[in-house]
Formats: C-alpha cells, structure tokens, sequence
C-alpha cells in the first residue's frame, strides 16, 4: 500500500473515532463492556480532539513527496498504534475491558502493519 493510500484509510479511521468518541461514547463504553460515567465522557471527548488533529495531519501529510515526512509520519502513527494494540490486549488479559475491545486492537495492529509496510518501502527505496 502507498503511503498516501495508507494516509487517507488512517485519516478516515481517526476522523470515525473522533466523532464516535465526541458524539457516542456510549459505543465505546458498550463494545469494550466497561462502566460509562463523567470522567470518561469528558476523557473522551478530550481524546477525540486528538484524533481529530491525527487524522487532519494524516489527511494533510497524504501529498508529501518528501521521504523524510513520510517516515516520520508513518513511524509515529505506527508507534501509537502499536502502542494501543499492547494496552489493549493488557487490559483485556486484565479483565478491565471486555472481548470486544480485540476489535479495537485488530484495527489498531492493522493500522500499525500497514505503516511499518510503508516504512519497510521507504528503506528500500533509499
């Protein structure tokens, strides 16, 4: 997958958790079976002003010619994905979320496979 498919299919994965989390947290309290309260709506929404802000700089980041950009942005979209699908899995081991938060790290392991795809393309390009 090209780096600039790979941003737009991110960009389009974060802009749905962004409103998801904004508008219906409750969906995510349900797919995960963990208990809604105030504190996370409010984390929640908090969290989904950083997606929005991921998925506008993946958005953006999709026209870059620039090797440079491309890794950076490929590694550290990576990194965080990655980073979710560990604490995912650990907190369904840990019984603090449910069997359906595995949809989440499916997503999150998919998103981290296809940058580091991209980033192994860029090193071969070189």
């Amino acid at each position: 997958m090209s780096f600039q498919r790979m941003c737009l299919v991110v960009s389009v994965v974060f802009a749905t958790l962004c409103l998801t989390l904004l508008f219906w947290p409750g969906l995510v309290y349900w797919l995960f079976q963990i208990e809604g309260n105030s504190l996370g709506d409010f984390l929640a929404k908090r969290a989904a002003m950083l997606f929005a802000g991921l998925s506008m700089l993946s958005f953006l980041a999709r026209q870059s010619q620039s090797a440079e950009v491309q890794r950076l942005v490929s590694a550290s979209i990576g990194m965080a994905m990655g980073g979710m699908a560990l604490l995912g899995v650990s907190e369904w081991i840990w019984g603090m979320a449910g069997p359906g938060i595995l949809l989440a790290v499916a997503v999150e392991l998919v998103i981290a496979g296809l940058c580091y795809k991209v980033l192994l393309a860029l090193r071969g390009a070189r």
